[in-house]
């Protein structure tokens, strides 16, 4: 099997977790790639449920674990996961990228300045610091992690930018030696490692945070999160050539769903909108915040697909489609009366357009089988295929591991 790299397609939380988990034994290794710890990838094992937000989710199969140069690495974070999986009886077997951005606690109080600043304007950031990480990272004024590990880095230059903006600062005593204290003996080159392992005929699995529709350039900007999301950007972030990438499988919910601001066309309210988010159990990994809620956008998701290059798909939370009488999807946007299935040409108007849905035969009380779909979601799983233009091989039934069904083997 080729390396495969799974991205989510909508604005995160499509289950990312539970299908890298799932595929994880079909490879040497699993690496993060974007992104920090305002990621939540949650695998749910029997009664025991674990949520990763630095850590790749290969860890419960007993992969080697890659954090790549691209990735925002708040060391404290790293910390206490690796103790908490240690607790557990897992030895991660870890490589950190001396080249990734190191998030301090500077960038965390400036992450929340900057959303006091924008006022009602607010995009609803984690304030894991994750944004000012990666702006300090492009003003060459943050450490990176090997930087730390060899104790080369000096922080005055950080910490006088800081104070121009910030009224106080956050403790910064002993926090250098703690970071570098998590870092020690697990340093290395992952870019080399991937190609070294891909010569030796093993294969990788890249696993990507957020979601397509979140990413700095081509997401519902500024509504968005601090990096790229898109499957293309693996090779740059890790410095892997691009015939590197290998396989995309893109990962979205049969619904949709919205952490924090920004638009959101097929938005529901009301009682729908709590059944549903508490049926999914709609709550952000990370922040613990309801997310937001609304029907599958198919204009979105086709043009995530696209970009991305996606060659096969999960569909996930199916199941949460039996347990609600109403369903469909949106298939255009009405923008100005004018109809149109091109995400592109409407996202400038995004917050205002009118979704246009096609009503689907309810999935109500469907009883679901991870051996064979039954009729009914059979058929709504080949209108997607139609729509979308890609072959859906996996089709996730609930959060547990178990609750999977292999539609179509992944393709080699």
């Amino acid at each position: 099997m080729r390396n495969l790299c799974i991205v989510g397609l909508q604005w995160g939380d499509e289950g990312k977790g539970k299908i890298v988990d799932y595929y994880a034994d079909r490879f040497h290794s699993v690496v993060r790639y974007n992104g920090g710890s305002n990621a939540g990838h949650t695998i749910v094992i029997g009664k025991r449920t674990y949520v990763f937000h630095l850590l790749p989710s290969g860890l419960l199969k007993g992969k080697r674990l890659l954090i790549g140069p691209g990735v925002a690495l708040d060391p404290q974070t790293l910390k206490e996961e690796v103790e908490m999986i240690k607790k557990e009886g897992h030895r991660p077997k870890l490589v950190v990228d001396g080249r990734c951005t190191i998030v301090t606690p500077l960038d965390k109080e400036m992450d929340a300045f900057i959303e006091e600043l924008r006022k009602e304007t607010a995009i609803g950031t984690t304030k894991r610091g994750i944004g000012p990480a990666y702006a300090m990272r492009a003003l060459r004024l943050t450490p990176r992690a090997g930087d730390l590990e060899r104790g080369t880095f000096d922080l005055g230059a950080a910490l006088a930018f800081y104070k121009t903006f910030l009224k106080r600062l956050p403790p910064m005593e002993g926090w250098a030696e703690s970071a570098r204290a998590s870092l020690k003996g697990v340093i290395g080159d992952v870019g080399e490692e991937i190609m070294t392992e891909n010569e030796e005929g093993h294969s990788v699995l890249f696993e990507g945070a957020q979601g397509v529709l979140l990413d700095l350039i081509h997401g519902t900007y500024p509504y968005v999160t601090g990096t790229h999301t898109i499957a293309s950007y693996v090779p740059p972030s890790l410095g892997i050539p691009t015939s590197s990438l290998g396989e995309v499988m893109g990962v979205a919910k049969a619904y949709s769903t919205r952490v924090g601001e920004g638009p959101f066309p097929t938005e529901i309210h009301g009682t729908l909108e709590k059944e549903i988010r508490e049926a999914g159990r709609e709550y952000g990994a990370t922040t613990g915040r309801p997310r937001r809620v609304g029907w599958l956008d198919l204009v979105a998701l086709k043009y995530a697909v696209k970009m991305n290059g996606v060659t096969t798909l999960a569909l996930t939370k199916l199941d949460i489609l039996t347990k609600i009488k109403e369903f469909k999807v949106c298939t255009h946007y009405s923008v100005d009366g004018k109809e149109t299935d091109s995400f592109s040409r409407a996202l400038p108007l995004l917050s205002s357009v009118e979704p246009v849905y096609l009503d689907l035969p309810s999935l109500y009380g469907a009883e679901l089988n991870t051996n064979k779909l039954n009729k009914p979601t059979e058929r709504f799983v080949e209108y997607l295929e139609r729509e979308l233009g890609v072959t859906i091989s996996i089709v996730s039934m609930g959060e547990e591991r178990t609750a999977t069904h292999q539609r179509a083997a992944q393709r080699s």
